[in-house]
């Protein structure tokens, strides 16, 4: 493999005569190329950068020095053979995959930003590829392109001396995108702290488990982003699962599913009656997502009876015998007559009144995104009461009582009309599923 790095810094780049990437050089694993953009701008003015059209502050690195240098370097017109790189923080950002795409190309070209960037032309016409490396700005590309070199040229064959190596690593096929386990060498015990007794007692079935599940929890804590496109068993998510609820403890949040007051169509004042449908699929999406409790708020009493005796054959007959998971969702269910019996039921429960939290398909004055809402409850120590309405929705009198009111739900347009079944699973699922925190839910 042939690697041409294009810089304004010839000299930042010494270190890579060392190590690994030294060793690979060394060993003609590959031939490695850094080239000075200034020796490609002719002996006039030797200029590689000029000031932005449209105005603005900084300068722009020009495109004659780069186009001419890229033709001198590129041994090959195939974006498969050869990959020229621009880093820039505008880029896609570098992951393993990215390192092994490139690493099966005959060369790479990087070309090292600098100043306010590279003429758009550039990118336009030459780059295969634009990287960055993260969310934060550098002074230069340089150090973009040393990481994103080291991460290709260790992939080589016989760069590591033991191709293994590379394959039990963090982001590697074998782990398929989680974060690698924690190392231990040798001594035993060092200053108070042991090397965990599984990965003494020799039994590589128990050692490949721990760690296994000690990938899946570094990755959880550090980074339960890569856990949404992780491969992974049914033992992985079982094994999530439980750390999830043993770190959660308790939950702390309820749902209210209201049928009086709520509007209609012509924004009349209504009692909604109970469907199946409703008091079912919403028990198990509370149970699935950890919440406490489910309320029917429902006074009408023929409405009351209906709903007493569809959950006794759930919860005590013979639902109960022949769906054992129904039961245990529909065991979260208590009826009452008002929202303030519902309050006062947590309450008593927890010594502290909940905070009230609604839905709307309407926009409000009090709204409040899911990302902000997700880190407050997670952090909070309070009680909270999720708050639907069926029909047309809660009332305003309902609405100003509240102390948060979610956005309303949209799709890729305006239309918003879901069942209340659905918002229910979409909403908890923004509140607590998986998720990497990042706020997307919040436009």
């Amino acid at each position: 493999m042939r690697i041409d790095i294009l810089t304004l810094f010839p000299e930042m780049f010494a270190p890579m005569q060392q190590s690994i990437v030294g060793r690979a050089v060394k060993n003609e694993l590959l031939q490695l190329n850094i080239k000075n953009i200034r020796d490609y701008t002719g002996p006039k003015h030797g200029l590689t950068d000029d000031k932005l059209y449209g105005g603005g502050a900084g300068m722009v690195m020009k495109p004659e020095p780069l186009f001419e240098a890229v033709a001198d370097l590129r041994q090959s017109d195939e974006p498969a053979k050869t990959r020229v790189v621009i880093t820039s923080p505008a880029g896609r950002v570098f992951d393993q995959q990215a390192a092994e795409e490139l690493s099966r190309a005959e060369q790479v070209i990087f070309i090292c930003g600098h100043y306010e960037g590279i003429d758009q032309r550039v990118e336009q016409a030459l780059a295969t590829d634009v990287f960055s490396i993260g969310d934060f700005v550098l002074t230069g590309g340089e150090l973009p392109a040393m990481v994103m070199a080291d991460s290709v040229i260790r992939l080589l064959p016989g760069a590591l001396g033991h191709d293994e190596s590379s394959q039990e690593e963090s982001f590697s096929e074998d782990l398929v995108g989680l974060l690698e386990y924690p190392q231990y060498t040798r001594p035993p015990v060092f200053a108070d702290m042991a090397v965990p007794e599984v990965l003494l007692g020799g039994n590589h079935a128990d050692i490949r488990r721990w760690r296994r599940e000690q990938s899946l929890l570094r990755t959880w804590e550090r980074r339960p982003e890569l856990l949404t496109s992780a491969a992974l068993t049914d033992a992985d998510m079982q094994f999530l699962a439980e750390l999830k609820a043993q770190r959660r403890g308790q939950s702390q949040v309820w749902l209210a599913l209201v049928h009086y007051p709520v509007y209609n169509k012509k924004h009349e004042v209504i009692n909604t009656s109970i469907t199946n449908l409703d008091i079912h699929d919403i028990a198990r999406a509370s149970a699935t997502f950890g919440l406490a409790g489910y309320f029917l708020v429902q006074p009408a009493a023929g409405q009351q009876e209906l709903i007493g005796s569809l959950l006794k054959h759930w919860q005590y007959g013979f639902g109960a015998r022949y769906n054992p998971d129904r039961h245990e969702a529909l065991s979260k269910i208590s009826l009452c007559d008002s929202l303030t019996d519902a309050a006062a039921a947590i309450t008593s429960q927890t010594g502290k009144k909940p905070r009230l939290l609604a839905t709307s398909a309407r926009p409000t004055s009090n709204m409040c995104g899911y990302a902000q809402m997700r880190r407050q409850i997670a952090e909070s120590d309070e009680p909270y009461l999720l708050v639907f309405g069926t029909g047309w929705g809660l009332t305003d009198e309902m609405l100003a009582e509240m102390d948060w009111v979610l956005r309303p739900i949209y799709g890729v347009g305006v239309y918003n009309h879901l069942s209340v079944r659905s918002a229910v699973s979409i909403i908890l699922d923004r509140l607590f599923g998986e998720r990497n925190e990042r706020g997307e839910y919040d436009g």
